[in-house]
């Protein structure tokens, strides 16, 4: 008999299922369910890259074939501009950078090429599940480091220095944060640097709610520090900035001897990202009329205001940080005593409501659930008219 089990290979199923996918195909299943879960935009991709795209289409020659393997030239010319003009120093489009199908597959292959049998990644807890599992794939060691979860999550200095060990391989820094918000000062980036020219371990920067903070400008960026140029690793989606999240198109820059690395595991998972997808970027960039291309900015300081006034209204069931960034709230629940899980598969049944229980994120998220405000305000407000009335009958 062909013992199927013991053949498949280790290293994916030591690869556990997104809880957010696995709260989504729930969701599916509850007729009429409103999803407050994945982070997906509601609104449309904006019409200047729709048109552009069509254009493209009508009149290109080379948008239905295969893009070189690192990616447009144009686009990694003008990627590359962009950061050197941010990080004031050069990058090379061709040494330093690579378009992704997205930045989870810039995340993975970033990690697949550092990270070793054994060696540690350091991840703040709560934070985004794939890193755990990604890590994992590449046979490494997740290590959280919790926040301060009573002090607007803000990082705990001494804690990661205390998780740090010589098997310290990466710290992955996601700011502004999912599932929090928060976004990162400088101190706590000023401290970040200083461990890691202390400990001698990269820097993965998952910029991908770089472009949506609220209030006081754009974060301080990683990429200002030129002590960590060797190190820094950062990646970067279309998804979320331009509401492409089914274009799956981002971007890796790295230094490039880890490039190298990467551009081999790209090339032979994916070969290029979709070329019609690189295009797409390119009118992005290059056309975008505005610092808030069809409003997008605006639309979702909104919604933030829309579900933090209805969150208060509801203060006797749910506490939460205010958002700095991104488009996430990770609400404390007071009652009933369940954990996140058997919280968000109740909101689920018994209100319509789909949200993400908290321990997807880390420990540090246990009795919370994330909420998504990506959503159309007639749906957030029709989620939360059910919340409000199924919290009357806990």
């Amino acid at each position: 008999m062909f013992d199927i089990e013991n053949k498949i290979a280790k290293r994916v199923k030591r690869v556990g299922v997104s809880a957010i996918r696995r709260m989504m195909a729930s969701g599916s299943l509850v007729p009429g369910a409103i999803s407050l879960g994945q982070g997906i935009p509601d609104s449309k991709t904006p019409q200047y890259i729709r048109e552009g795209v069509i254009d493209l289409l009508r009149e290109g020659d080379a948008i239905h074939k295969y893009s070189p393997g690192p990616g447009l030239p144009d686009l990694r010319t003008l990627i590359a501009d962009m950061i050197s003009k941010k990080g004031n120093f050069a990058v090379d489009p061709d040494k330093h950078l690579c378009i992704t199908t997205g930045a989870i597959e810039a995340i993975a292959i970033a990690i697949c090429s550092i990270v070793e049998e054994g060696d540690e990644v350091l991840i703040f807890d709560p934070g985004y599940p794939p890193y755990i599992e990604h890590v994992a794939f590449a046979g490494g060691k997740h290590i959280f480091v919790p926040l301060q979860k009573d002090n607007h999550w803000k990082v705990d200095v001494e804690k990661l220095r205390g998780a740090i060990t010589p098997k310290t391989k990466v710290l992955i820094v996601c700011n502004p944060s999912n599932p929090t918000g928060v976004v990162m000062q400088k101190d706590d980036l000023d401290a970040i640097v200083k461990l890691a020219e202390e400990h001698n371990f990269f820097i993965l920067a998952d910029l991908t709610y770089e472009f949506l903070v609220y209030e006081g400008g754009p974060p301080h960026s990683l990429l200002s520090y030129p002590s960590i140029r060797d190190r820094l690793i950062v990646c970067y989606s279309f998804s979320k900035e331009f509401s492409m999240t089914g274009w799956r198109v981002g971007y890796l820059y790295a230094p490039e001897k880890v490039m190298e690395q990467a551009l081999k595991v790209h090339d032979e998972f994916v070969l290029c990202a979709p070329t019609i997808s690189q295009y797409a970027a390119l009118v992005a960039l290059t056309k975008k009329p505005s610092a808030d291309p069809d409003g997008l900015h605006a639309e979702l300081a909104e919604k933030r205001e829309l579900v933090c006034n209805r969150l208060d209204a509801l203060s006797g069931l749910f506490s939460y940080t205010k958002p700095q960034g991104a488009y996430y709230i990770l609400a404390r629940y007071k009652k009933p005593d369940i954990d996140s899980w058997d919280f968000a598969m109740k909101l689920l049944d018994e209100a319509k409501v789909i949200v993400i229980p908290g321990i997807a994120f880390g420990e540090q998220g246990e009795r919370h659930v994330r909420f998504s405000y990506g959503a159309s305000k007639e749906k957030l407000n029709e989620a939360f008219d059910r919340i409000d009335k199924w919290a009357k009958t806990l």
